[in-house]
């Protein structure tokens, strides 16, 4: 066989789709202070990560759904910073009622979800569970609340860092291409 099987865009909307039907969570941690002095280049590959550097707390998405690039979407994501360091070069999309290739998650964080720390990474995770003698609707989590972490489905480190203020109600939002 001559050939490589491709991963249609139907089958990326199906992988998208069982993604999704699970609980998806979303953590934060204060990753390395070496990475705050680092250039983009010499930022560390997350590829065969598991879990975060110094994961802080973990919160369930309040929103997971699907989306596709649109110039006029109100989803507007960061993906890199311009060349004068000063600049968020960003991407936009929209929310879709079907499947696609492009999986939308939401999470609001608290004002006291990590009060005061400084986060350098964020992770989405799957399959994580709770402690079962927490109490129910609880959707934050630190890390001695976890019984079982999850899988790492995808992590990114932050740039630059986000200084977390207890009077700010931090909204994160990703786009992941599958």
């Amino acid at each position: 066989m001559g050939t490589i099987a491709t991963l249609t865009k139907c089958g990326r909307a199906a992988i998208a789709k069982a993604i999704a039907a699970n609980p998806v969570y979303l953590a934060w941690g204060s990753g390395l202070e070496e990475w705050d002095n680092m250039g983009d280049a010499d930022l560390p590959s997350l590829l065969d990560r598991k879990s975060l550097y110094n994961e802080i707390g973990i919160r369930r998405a309040s929103v997971v759904g699907f989306c596709e690039p649109a110039d006029t979407g109100d989803i507007v994501v960061p993906i890199g910073m311009g060349a004068d360091g000063a600049t968020v070069e960003t991407a936009r999309y929209m929310q879709m009622p079907d499947p696609t290739p492009y999986l939308y998650i939401k999470a609001a964080f608290d004002f006291g979800d990590a009060a005061n720390a400084v986060i350098r990474e964020i992770g989405l995770f799957l399959s994580t569970e709770p402690k079962a003698e927490l109490p129910p609707g609880q959707m934050y989590f630190t890390p001695d609340e976890i019984a079982k972490p999850g899988d790492l489905l995808a992590m990114q480190i932050v740039r630059p860092k986000i200084l977390r203020s207890p009077a700010v109600r931090q909204i994160l939002e990703l786009v992941l291409p599958i």
